[in-house]
């Protein structure tokens, strides 16, 4: 919320929702801030609805990673933490802040390079369920389930909601969990917020010999009063700050 109020373009509804995903691969240590990108062996983050970066500066900061005087210059001209990733912006693996889906070929294709070059590395591909409406998104899946990527591990954040609205009114998702599974994957279907239920989808996914897909079911704005379960994406400074405070209080 502190970034929210120094910035109110920010997406802090998304960023929520995906809060717990991304605790869950950092705080088991998949994940690591200060990874390294020689490094044969490490997994990567692939975070396709880059519109949340926010919730990875929000850890990288509780990890000691970052100060609270950068989380305030957020969105900043000249700050290293903008609202979508950049080619320089820490702690995020590739730069996909164009259309949305992009990011999930370039997650295959990063999976795919990886296996031929014999790599053990996994790659943790974050999508939003919004971002299931683009035809990129079911090809490069398709793709992925040709060439059998068990080291790509799709973690979808089902929160419901996307920019225009709530999910299934802008679009129809239908049974997301069985187009996943007629493709070939691996699917398993948890909620999103419970760290345990998170870490033992992600312990089965990396023994899978398919690629994966855990559908995390998450509620858009966890946690925030005023935000939790709407459609609602920004808020102004003033809310923001009186969030935080509620939220500090807790």
């Amino acid at each position: 919320m502190i970034m929210a109020a120094y910035d109110p373009g920010i997406h802090i509804g998304s960023s929520l929702s995906v809060l717990d995903i991304l605790t869950a691969l950092y705080g088991t240590g998949r994940l690591k801030f200060n990874a390294h990108n020689g490094v044969s062996t490490r997994n990567y983050l692939i975070l396709s609805k880059g519109h949340a970066v926010h919730a990875i500066y929000a850890l990288a900061s509780l990890f000691g990673y970052l100060n609270q005087d950068e989380l305030r210059e957020t969105g900043s001209l000249g700050s290293r933490l903008q609202n979508h990733p950049e080619d320089d912006t820490p702690f995020t693996d590739v730069s996909n802040s164009g259309s949305l889906g992009l990011g999930i070929g370039m997650a295959v294709g990063l999976a795919l390079g990886l296996k031929l070059k014999g790599h053990a590395g996994k790659v943790f591909l974050i999508t939003g369920d919004g971002e299931l409406d683009e035809g990129i998104s079911w090809e490069s899946m398709a793709v992925a389930a040709s060439y059998k990527l068990n080291n790509l591990i799709v973690i979808v954040d089902h929160n419901k909601a996307q920019l225009d609205g709530f999910s299934e009114e802008v679009l129809r998702k239908g049974d997301i969990a069985g187009r996943f599974r007629s493709l070939g994957f691996f699917v398993q279907v948890v909620d999103g917020h419970n760290i345990g239920e998170l870490v033992k989808a992600i312990e089965a996914a990396e023994r899978s010999e398919a690629p994966s897909a855990i559908i995390a079911e998450t509620v858009r704005g966890r946690g925030v009063e005023g935000l939790e379960g709407s459609t609602r994406q920004r808020v102004p400074r003033d809310e923001a700050l009186e969030m935080a405070k509620r939220v500090t209080c807790r």
